[in-house]
């Protein structure tokens, strides 16, 4: 198979991107790799974004690529755009892009040779660089520990761990996509999404890695989930349970994974709840938590301390003692 014989889908969603979506198309014009179909909707924008995508359709129609850019009026489910993406791309391989990070120059040959000789891949991952937007200051590298043996992977992202979420991070093989998801089917919601593309592939231990940034995760302090009040991050725990909760049904998953994921997923809505000044639903998380975990002594504590008062008070201590005992 040559380098750029398989198609490679790309599937991007935009909301008010007008201050970074010229950056965006840029990166996708920059490619290396010239067989690539974009899916791009504009998700409601009231502001450019959609004058700006079709101001771009011709430029990368002229490198050979084929561009579809659908319009709505309203903003819409991303994970119902997802799965209205899975039935439209026509790639051998696809991945998603978020419009305010970038992919390098060779990410997508990169990305699909690897797919591409490891044909028992279903998906693969790379490391990424984590940039600040205002500054461009690189704050990290985005790193996985690459894990091999069987499922050790899926308990990663079943505990949260060792996983990243951003959708530059990872490419997949539709192939074994169909395989693993034949319906193509994903739980309408507006939370869980990028858990539930990659819980099957991982399941199967169908991963491999790349182990060099491909791409730039941009951090914005106007980001959805940089501004998210406590009681919004506790409604988004919520959400995600209910997405995962469906793929692992999907799945036909073995009943301790379910446990798992449960008992992980209610001790962070419990600890970011305390956060809160909602007596109510912290009342809520932590009686939830109990039902389906035994807790711990710190949990108890967290738990006495929050209902005297003290919780948000200590918890800021000790991030600040840890902020001034950090190396460098």
């Amino acid at each position: 198979m040559g380098k750029e014989d398989s198609l490679v889908s790309m599937i991007t969603y935009c909301f008010n991107g007008e201050r970074f979506v010229h950056k965006y198309f840029e990166a996708v014009l920059a490619q290396d790799y010239r067989n690539i179909e974009l899916i791009f909707f504009n998700n409601g924008s009231t502001d450019r974004t959609g004058e700006i995508a079709e101001e771009y359709k011709p430029k990368l129609e002229a490198k050979g690529y084929e561009v579809h850019i659908i319009h709505y009026r309203e903003n819409q489910s991303t994970c119902q755009l997802k799965q209205d993406a899975f039935h439209m791309m026509k790639g051998d391989y696809f991945f998603g892009c978020d419009s305010d990070d970038l992919i390098d120059p060779d990410y997508v040959s990169t990305m699909a040779g690897y797919l591409q000789r490891h044909p028992e891949k279903g998906i693969v991952y790379c490391q990424l660089r984590v940039v600040e937007e205002e500054t461009g200051i690189l704050m990290s590298i985005d790193r996985m520990i690459p894990r091999y043996r069987d499922r050790e992977a899926f308990i990663d992202i079943l505990n949260g761990v060792n996983i990243n979420f951003t959708a530059i991070s990872y490419m997949m093989s539709r192939k074994h996509f169909e395989k693993v998801n034949p319906e193509k089917k994903i739980y309408i919601s507006r939370y869980g999404e990028n858990y539930q593309i990659q819980i099957p592939f991982l399941y199967n231990n169908l991963q491999g890695y790349i182990e060099r940034p491909l791409g730039q995760y941009t951090v914005r302090k106007d980001s959805y989930t940089g501004t998210l009040t406590t009681e919004k991050k506790v409604t988004a725990l919520k959400g995600q349970e209910k997405s995962v909760l469906f793929t692992l049904r999907q799945i036909n998953a073995e009943k301790k994974y379910y446990r798992l994921f449960i008992a992980r997923i209610r001790r962070d809505r419990f600890y970011t709840a305390l956060h809160g000044k909602d007596r109510r639903t912290a009342e809520e998380c932590w009686q939830e938590y109990c039902r389906v975990k035994k807790p711990t002594k710190k949990d108890i504590l967290a738990w006495a301390l929050y209902c005297m008062g003290l919780y948000r008070t200590v918890w800021k201590i000790k991030r600040r003692k840890k902020r001034l005992n950090k190396p460098g």
